[in-house]
């Protein structure tokens, strides 16, 4: 009987990506299983199973959902170098700014360049480091299927497609499943998923991200999941709060990023740290309400967001 891997986030898109990588490299050896942390029950994972966590952060939420003897790997996501020959053909001296989804994934796609390609500069669009300027003469932006983060004032532009696992995680799949690969063998398949990769998944999730965001509907089971993740890191009703100022922001067509929001909640009598308010901002991109963009392209609500936010304004009314 085959083990099953279970690789467990919150945003599907990335379980899209990650499940089909896996089953090119691990398919005759194992079960791969997409998860949800919202549809986590006791019944979802037994104690042989392994279990590969988006980001250590779920950790306290998927715990009591996971056998104490079962397996857990944090994974961890590399450039797919299969998508890369624009950079490959680079002369070198490039100055390349790096633009994600947000500043955390923006550092981990610029240090995954950086040690690839590193007869080049880099920089990040970052609103905290006001000392980082970034030179008018940027050569290239670059981005992981991030396009809709790329500033307007930008127009050359290279696309390196999503992120995979990286090989260290694979490598670490593979001793738990303890299924004896060499490490020649394991690079043949990880080397057959990036290329394979780079050519199928820009279009199967982009479909996928049309489909989520026309059928956004929470059940209660749902939007009761999301309050608790919501308050293990501060007050439901802030968070409430910073979601409707940013659909009213949709509304008036504007984007506006943490400084601009701590003035409007502190109109609304909500004082926060700039700390603070990142936290909550983190938490609710996390939960797939916010796209929370790099540095000084501003925040916006998504489609799921608004959902959540008009089935709350509904139970409080």
């Amino acid at each position: 009987m085959k083990t099953k891997i279970h690789i467990i986030s919150i945003q599907e898109g990335y379980l899209t990506i990650i499940s089909k990588q896996l089953e090119l490299i691990f398919g005759d050896k194992a079960i791969v299983s997409k998860l949800v942390v919202k549809d986590l029950d006791g019944d979802s994972i037994s104690s042989e199973d392994i279990v590969v966590l988006s980001r250590s952060i779920l950790m306290g939420v998927i715990r009591p959902f996971i056998p104490k003897e079962c397996k857990m790997i944090i994974a961890h996501r590399e450039v797919n170098i299969a998508n890369t020959k624009r950079l490959i053909d680079l002369p070198a001296g490039q100055k390349l700014l790096v633009v994600n989804d947000t500043l955390e994934n923006a550092q981990e796609t610029l240090d995954s360049l950086k040690n690839i390609f590193f007869t080049h500069m880099y920089y990040l669009d970052d609103e905290n480091n006001p000392d980082q300027a970034i030179p008018a003469d940027i050569d290239y932006i670059v981005t992981p299927g991030e396009m809709e983060f790329v500033p307007n004032r930008y127009s050359n532009v290279i696309d390196i497609g999503d992120r995979l696992l990286s090989y260290g995680t694979v490598w670490a799949i593979a001793e738990a499943l303890e299924a004896g690969f060499t490490h020649e063998q394991l690079v043949n398949r990880y080397v057959k998923s990036q290329v394979s990769l780079a050519e199928s998944v820009s279009a199967s999730f982009a479909l996928e991200q049309d489909s989520h965001a026309t059928n956004a509907t929470l059940s209660p089971e749902e939007i009761q999941f999301i309050n608790r993740k919501i308050e293990e890191h501060g007050f439901l009703k802030e968070s409430i709060r910073i979601l409707g100022i940013y659909a009213e922001g949709k509304a008036q067509l504007k984007t506006f990023g943490r400084v601009k929001l701590k003035k409007l909640l502190e109109a609304h009598d909500i004082y926060l740290s700039e700390q603070q308010i990142r936290l909550r901002l983190e938490v609710l991109q996390e939960l797939e309400l916010l796209n929370a963009r790099q540095g000084r392209s501003g925040t916006t609500i998504t489609t799921l967001g608004e959902c959540y936010l008009q089935a709350e304004n509904s139970i409080q009314s």
